[in-house]
């Protein structure tokens, strides 16, 4: 996860296959070089193919959540499941003025280097300049090693996209930050509801207060209403 709503749902190490076990080292040591030894080497040439860049995103469909699995949540959604939700919610923009596609896109690649760093959160002692040297070097590879030799013009479109992101200075940029935290709201009261407030994903909740655009706000305001009256209702056996 990055460092806004990836960090409020962060924070784990509980059980299954972890982001250690994704990132192929621990987080605390991790180089390239190490990751890429845990995984099986490419058969296919990047040359030739992009089926290189293809097995290792694979990654994000199979690499869990952490803030859920300290939570104990053995089937919690994985990074690409929060990947494609954010793209549908950037389809929603009601804003004429932001680029929606541009905004999916962002969306859809703004995790890409967990595959190989794993699911770093505030809990995993590691710098936020370290973060970001990690991921940058895992892009990098990813684009301009295995998927530019095929294809250059998306390799380079989907390092900028990153790269955006992190900045966060454009308004598409700040607006699919946003929708990164109200996804993880979603999440939360989902989970909360799916096993009937057992659990209780309060923690998660600071990330409202960040969130920059009107709508969006508006959205959240919306579903910490339901959140309420799930919660007042549950409270009274209704």
């Amino acid at each position: 996860m990055g460092s806004t709503a990836d960090d409020a749902a962060g924070n784990s190490k509980d059980h299954g296959s972890t982001s250690d076990d994704a990132a192929g080292t621990s987080k605390e040591f991790w180089s390239l070089e190490t990751a890429l030894a845990g995984i099986p080497k490419p058969v296919t040439n990047p040359s030739s193919s992009p089926l290189a860049f293809l097995h290792i995103i694979e990654r994000l469909k199979t690499t869990p959540r952490e803030g859920w699995r300290r939570h104990g949540l053995s089937h919690c959604e994985s990074i690409a499941d929060h990947m494609y939700r954010m793209s549908i919610i950037s389809m929603l923009c009601p804003d004429s003025s932001i680029n929606r596609d541009h905004c999916v896109k962002m969306a859809i690649v703004h995790d890409m280097a967990e595959s190989l760093v794993g699911d770093i959160t505030p809990l995993d002692n590691v710098h936020k300049d370290e973060k970001h040297s990690r991921e940058l070097k895992t892009m990098e590879y990813l684009t301009t090693e295995l998927l530019a030799p095929t294809n250059p013009q998306i390799a380079a479109e989907i390092l900028s996209l990153w790269q955006e992101y992190e900045d966060g200075a454009t308004p598409e940029a700040i607006f699919v930050k946003d929708v990164d935290k109200f996804e993880l709201l979603c999440q939360s009261i989902e989970y909360e509801k799916r096993y009937g407030a057992k659990k209780d994903f309060s923690e998660f909740l600071q990330v409202v207060n960040r969130i920059k655009t009107d709508y969006v706000k508006k959205w959240a305001q919306d579903l910490m209403k339901e959140r309420k009256q799930f919660w007042e209702t549950h409270a009274t056996g209704k």
